[in-house]
């Protein structure tokens, strides 16, 4: 298992994020709404990005991803958990998810997330951490774990 760092997002790392983010997302995107829309992917990404609610994900002081997380008087959204391929399939996605996971117990608050109906790989990650669906519509499913 790989030793895992996460350092807060700074305004600085917007593109770096960016880079994750279409990484991560491309394909899925691409699958369920036909193509990856670079202006609209990056205006979106310019109005979302929030360096306070991004931690940057560090194996061996690389960055390998990102993590976004939203608390909520109810509830601890997980706003995005993104790898970048090569550090897939390792163990890392665990780790975080454990991690948040943990944080909103401390807090006795469940998990909430949403997921592409496409990314059955995702789904599977989520599953064995615990979570079910708990809604659905033709994109997404969400899901939710925890009090």
């Amino acid at each position: 298992m790989h030793l895992l760092r996460m350092r807060p997002a700074t305004p600085e790392d917007l593109a770096l994020a960016y880079t994750i983010t279409e990484d991560a997302m491309r394909s899925y995107v691409e699958e369920t709404w036909g193509n990856w829309d670079e202006e609209e992917q990056l205006q979106k990404h310019r109005a979302n990005f929030t360096p306070e609610t991004y931690r940057m994900l560090l194996v061996e002081d690389e960055v390998a991803g990102l993590v976004a997380v939203e608390e909520f008087p109810s509830h601890i959204w997980l706003v995005k958990l993104y790898l970048l391929e090569r550090y897939r399939s390792q163990g890392i996605g665990s780790q975080v998810l454990q991690d948040v996971q943990r944080n909103a117990a401390n807090l006795g608050k469940p998990v909430i997330l949403r997921v592409l109906r496409v990314n059955k790989r995702a789904q599977a990650l989520y599953a064995r951490h615990g979570f079910q669906v708990t809604e659905e519509n033709a994109e997404r499913l969400h899901m939710a774990s925890g009090a």
